[in-house]
C-alpha cells in the first residue's frame, strides 16, 4: 500500500457518515518487523506544515489564540478504523472529535456578531 496515494487526503467520516476532515498526516512506528501506521493526524495546522514549517507554527498558533489548540493536531489512532474504502470511516461520534469542538465554539460565537439574529 502506497500511504501517500491511499491514505493521505483521503476523507474520514465518523460512525453516522458526518465529515470530520481529511487525513493530513499519518505517524508511523518503527518497529523490529518494519513500520507500522499508529495513528492518522487531521488539522489545518498539519496540512500548512505540508507546505511550510514556519506556515504551519502560524496555524497552529492561531488555532491556540482561538481556544482550539489543547487537542490539536487531531490523532485518530489506527484502533478506532472501522473502514478505508471509498472513505475512512472511524467508531466515533462527530461530537467526540476536535472537529465537533470548532463547530460548536463557533455556533456560540455566531450570535454575538454584528448584524446576526
Amino acid at each position: 500500500m502506497d500511504l501517500v496515494r491511499d491514505i493521505e487526503d483521503k476523507l474520514v467520516l465518523d460512525r453516522d457518515g458526518r465529515e470530520i476532515g481529511r487525513v493530513d498526516r499519518v505517524l508511523l512506528e518503527m518497529r523490529t518487523d518494519g513500520p507500522h501506521v499508529v495513528a492518522l493526524e487531521i488539522g489545518p495546522a498539519v496540512l500548512a506544515t505540508r507546505l511550510s514549517t514556519r506556515l504551519g507554527r502560524w496555524v497552529a498558533g492561531l488555532e491556540y489564540a482561538l481556544g482550539f489548540g489543547g487537542n490539536r493536531p487531531f490523532q485518530l489512532p489506527v484502533e478506532a478504523i472501522i473502514a478505508t474504502e471509498p472513505h475512512i470511516r472511524v467508531d466515533w461520534a462527530f461530537s467526540e472529535t476536535p472537529a465537533g469542538t470548532v463547530e460548536s465554539t463557533l455556533r456560540s460565537w455566531l450570535p454575538r456578531l454584528p448584524g446576526a439574529r
